[in-house]
């Protein structure tokens, strides 16, 4: 395991840990009933509150395992360990953002129609 490796699966953890936080704060404010715009652009949709934050921690969460299989593969040259990392450090912010992008939209649509709690 080099140490790209370990610095890429850090960037995973932060990135994970953050959407988790945000998904926990969302899940607090909604109503035990509310029917939420699910994520990762099925937002027509609508769904359970529990379908749609397994959907938004579960997407990114196989994403980066994926990417963390990748980034192991003991035949990888060098350069495209390099890659992996890049790939890696790129993509765990991005998710971040567009989680957070989610929670906004839907808390501002539930919002108005009154399905968050105060």
């Amino acid at each position: 395991m080099s140490l790209l490796s370990v610095l890429g699966d850090a960037l995973w953890i932060v990135a994970m840990a953050m959407i988790a936080s945000g998904a926990q704060r969302f899940w607090r404010r909604l109503s035990a009933d509310a029917r939420v715009p699910m994520p990762w652009g099925f937002s027509r949709l609508r769904g359970g509150r529990v379908a749609a934050l397994v959907l938004a921690i579960g997407v990114p969460l196989l994403a980066g395992l994926a990417l963390s299989a990748i980034a192991r593969d003991p035949g990888l040259a060098p350069d495209r360990v390099l890659l992996a990392f890049l790939a890696r450090a790129v993509t765990a912010p991005l998710f971040v953002l567009a989680h957070y992008a989610w929670i906004r939209a839907a808390s501002q649509t539930l919002e108005a129609e009154g399905a968050l709690k105060p």
